[in-house]
């Protein structure tokens, strides 16, 4: 009995232990001879939380809006050089879903043309990307995280054929504090 119980134990052992997660794609370094070339767009998720404070009678009451929007049927195309800079060129697809503070969600679904260079700067110990978009966003205040590269993405896949990028950032003015994630999937061409 002992012996079947030692077996037992050992093939137990042995099954879990031969078990392994699902198979990843190799991970390359990343670098900018490794991530140079041209990449498409395949998936974008931008989520955008305001929180405002309002101060009535000295009780502060807090307003909360949220906005989630998603990329779909993209006409894009990414080019990453060597020498550290990028072109981001085409159309897509957004569809929105907005929740007004107090209010009814209202969807919309919009057509954004794309034309964006600038300059980016990989940070292997952190693992991230800094895109610096050459275009003015102050002087065009129709441009917003939807239609122009800006600030630092971490890198959460990079390999041969993929690269995920995800962006949390904070902004506050005054008594306004925006939250904003963003999630781009790109596919080397």
């Amino acid at each position: 009995m002992k012996l079947f119980k030692f077996i037992l134990v050992l093939f137990v052992t042995v099954s879990f232990s031969s078990c392994s997660e699902d198979p990843k794609e190799p991970t390359i370094l990343l670098s900018n001879a490794n991530i140079a070339g041209i990449h498409s767009i395949n998936s974008f998720n931008l989520d955008t939380k305001v929180t405002s404070e309002t101060n009535v009678g000295g009780v502060s009451s807090p307003s909360v809006a949220t906005s989630a929007g998603y990329g779909d049927t993209f006409q894009i195309d990414f080019e990453l050089t060597e020498n550290g800079d990028y072109t981001l060129i085409g159309q897509y697809r957004l569809i929105s879903t907005i929740t007004p503070a107090g209010g009814s969600q209202v969807s919309e679904t919009s057509i954004l043309l794309v034309d964006d260079s600038g300059t980016y700067e990989i940070d292997t110990t952190n693992n991230t990307i800094t895109f610096t978009s050459s275009l003015d966003a102050l002087l065009d205040f129709s441009l917003d995280a939807s239609s122009r590269l800006s600030g630092t993405f971490n890198v959460i896949t990079f390999n041969e054929t993929a690269i995920v990028l995800r962006q949390e950032k904070e902004e506050v003015l005054e008594a306004m504090t925006t939250q904003i994630k963003t999630n781009i999937r790109f596919e080397r061409n």
